[in-house]
């Protein structure tokens, strides 16, 4: 199987998360902090752990400045994590997730000065023809003009320059040490930042135990199966570096605006509780043009 179509797959169980988590947002924690879902998530992890220890037994064979490293890209994913999360409590999904297509751009300078990684002309230029449909996607016109989200850029922005480093440095150790013993320590990563984020964020702290007081089962529930979400898409588009240049593999997942957008129509549609799209004419154009560039650029880079 091509690399591209593995690679897609990442995009789409993020969409799956991004409804998934503004369901949380909205109806569990509206008047409370992210901690609960920052916290749980991160912990949850740690389910992963004994599963990558028992399919690669040899994940202590790393020395300690590789293991540090990937702990530290763990550690790093619930960091951009709370970024995401913070962003998506400002703004709905559909215009949050296109600033991911930033990652790509961090991703070729990180590529090129780490790994010496380089891509074909036809590779950038569907590259540059996604991240302009993102672009796309991401921008709302009304009657005062063109709305630029500064808080949800700002937040986005670092959310994506630390995914970036976090594929780049993966694939570093990842090519020499093995794909599960480099996902372990990234795991290992993750339930570290969630315990230093119980411990030392008071308001987190206190959300987190508030919502297992409360024995709110549907709102871990969902918590659950974001993590899973989001772990088993960490790990295809990690996978996928393996097999392509990092910066193309994340370019890859400038299709999650397409899929949050046609998810949302059809929860909007058949689950109007779930999620609510907008449906207006002018919208529905815009984000049809931004589809469609992304569809071409991904041709492209598919060649």
């Amino acid at each position: 199987m091509s690399w591209f179509f593995i690679a897609l797959w990442a995009p789409f169980l993020l969409a799956c998360a991004n409804h998934n988590d503004k369901l949380l947002l909205s109806k569990y924690f509206k008047d409370k902090t992210i901690g609960p879902i920052v916290i749980f998530s991160s912990l949850f992890s740690g389910v992963a752990i004994p599963i990558a220890l028992l399919i690669q037994p040899n994940v202590y064979e790393v020395s300690l400045v590789q293991g540090s490293a990937l702990v530290t890209t763990g550690m790093l994913s619930v960091v951009a994590g709370v970024f995401y999360l913070y962003a998506l409590d400002l703004d709905e999904a559909s215009f949050v997730t296109p600033f991911y297509q930033t990652v790509p751009i961090f991703a070729y300078f990180l590529g090129y000065f780490i790994l010496g990684e380089t891509i074909t002309l036809s590779q950038g230029l569907g590259s540059s023809v996604i991240i302009a449909g993102a672009i796309a996607l991401s921008l709302e016109f009304g009657q005062r003009g063109i709305r630029f989200k500064r808080n949800v850029v700002a937040l986005m922005l670092v959310a994506s320059f630390l995914s970036a480093i976090n594929g780049v440095v993966f694939k570093l150790i990842a090519v020499s040490k093995g794909f599960w013993v480099s996902l372990f320590w990234g795991f290992i990563g993750q339930v570290i930042a969630g315990f230093i984020f119980l411990v030392c964020v008071p308001s987190y702290r206190r959300d987190f135990i508030t919502l297992l007081k409360q024995q709110k089962v549907p709102a871990a529930g969902l918590i659950a199966l974001s993590r899973t979400l989001f772990s088993v898409s960490e790990a295809v588009t990690l996978y996928a570096t393996l097999l392509a240049p990092v910066a193309l593999v994340l370019v890859v997942n400038s299709f999650q605006p397409l899929f949050v957008f046609m998810l949302g129509i059809v929860l909007t549609l058949l689950l109007p509780r779930v999620a609510k799209e907008s449906l207006d004419r002018r919208k529905m154009l815009q984000k049809g043009v931004g589809i469609g560039l992304m569809l071409a650029g991904g041709y492209l880079i598919s060649r």
